[in-house]
């Protein structure tokens, strides 16, 4: 690949991310396809999806490597995309695959820095089927108000770190996790709310798999995220079922990738209504994969803290006003760091990732019945 410098990828809002974007697809020779969606951004602007495809139009091994599923998270895996792109990407990618790039899944919730939809909706908690009964997260409405004030203030955020403090001590981290990340299906103007219906960005997405994937024999999905685990660090994070060719084959590509359990004494899952699982069982007919590359920014808490004041404005505050835009920038602070060793380390990972990735999905052999890998 070329030496695409990192620190010139990264753009500071949506209408920039997405030019820098098609720009440097366009240069690659990428078939661009964009979803409008219904809502205008801030300034009036339109949003999009956006696709852009590299290698053989009918490749049997897809992967696809999307960016702002959780919206203001785009501003860091935008940029990556971008990078990518400029270090020459395409000229390196194995024959036989096609390389998909999904820009802003979360157009609505990028450029107008938020992590969730224009209906306050998680998209990676979207992704479940909605006419059976929802997933319960008991210790999530127990921490409801706290979570959810009509005021803001120190002294109920004090009071939230108390309480999620004594829910560690009794039930352990990952009941916190759980409550505070898993998703809940019966606050519509809470945090981490799922949703009663596929929103728009499910739909598109779907459509998008439909038609990338159609005919693949193998395929895969990298969701970049932002804002959880160590500063700058990459983790890779998947759920498919202990045992599956989906775990299988993410432990092959990514030896070093983290399979959420169930939670104890439930058979629900850590996190409901995720991507990767859902991607999986929308491929029946190839060896697919989905997998999450979460990079770390700022402490935990901190990222809680911030997403608890967004929810606030949102609902009760004034976006253009100067609380309004300090906590708007609090949140980008919370997904997005702006340092230079931070962009380069996440650029290089990410490159190894998908790295690893090609070279997997080039590796995977159909056999009647079974799923091969060479060499293996």
């Amino acid at each position: 690949m070329n030496a695409a410098s990192p620190l010139d990828c990264f753009s500071q809002g949506y209408g920039d991310a997405r030019a820098a974007f098609l720009h440097a697809a366009a240069d690659n020779g990428a078939e661009i396809t964009s979803y409008r969606h219904p809502l205008r951004g801030p300034r009036g602007e339109p949003l999009f999806l956006d696709v852009a495809q590299l290698g053989a139009p009918d490749a049997r091994s897809v992967l696809f490597l999307a960016s702002g599923t959780h919206g203001v998270e785009g501003f860091c895996g935008s940029g990556i995309e971008t990078f990518l792109l400029r270090a020459g990407i395409a000229r390196c990618l194995p024959d036989g695959i096609a390389l998909v790039f999904v820009h802003a899944v979360n157009p609505w919730g990028f450029a107008w820095g938020r992590r969730v939809n224009e209906d306050n909706v998680d998209i990676n908690r979207n992704f479940l089927d909605h006419r059976a009964p929802y997933p319960e997260n008991a210790d999530y409405d127990r921490l409801y108000d706290l979570l959810n004030p009509a005021q803001l203030d120190d002294a109920g955020a004090v009071e939230l770190q108390k309480a999620v403090g004594a829910l560690e001590r009794a039930h352990g981290a990952e009941a916190v996790y759980r409550s505070l990340s898993g998703g809940q299906y019966r606050h519509p103007r809470g945090v981490q709310y799922g949703g009663r219906e596929p929103v728009w960005s499910n739909r598109t997405l779907r459509g998008v798999w439909a038609r990338y994937a159609e005919n693949a024999e193998a395929a895969a999905y990298i969701d970049l995220h932002s804002g959880l685990g160590p500063r700058g660090v990459g983790l890779l994070l998947q759920t498919a079922a202990a045992g599956s060719d989906a775990a299988r084959l993410a432990q092959a590509w990514w030896p070093d990738s983290i399979r959420f359990e169930p939670a104890h004494g439930s058979d629900a899952a850590l996190a409901s209504g995720l991507i990767g699982p859902a991607f999986v069982a929308g491929c029946p007919d190839a060896a697919a994969v989905g997998i999450v590359l979460e990079f770390g920014t700022i402490d935990m808490n901190q990222v809680v803290l911030a997403l608890r004041a967004d929810n606030w404005l949102h609902h009760y505050g004034v976006r253009d006003s100067d609380q309004g835009r300090a906590i708007a920038q609090r949140v980008q602070d919370a997904f997005f760091i702006q340092e230079d060793t931070w962009k380069e380390q996440v650029c290089e990972r990410a490159r190894e990732v998908v790295q690893r990735a090609t070279a997997g999905i080039a590796a995977v052999e159909l056999n009647p019945g079974r799923l091969g890998i060479k060499g293996g």
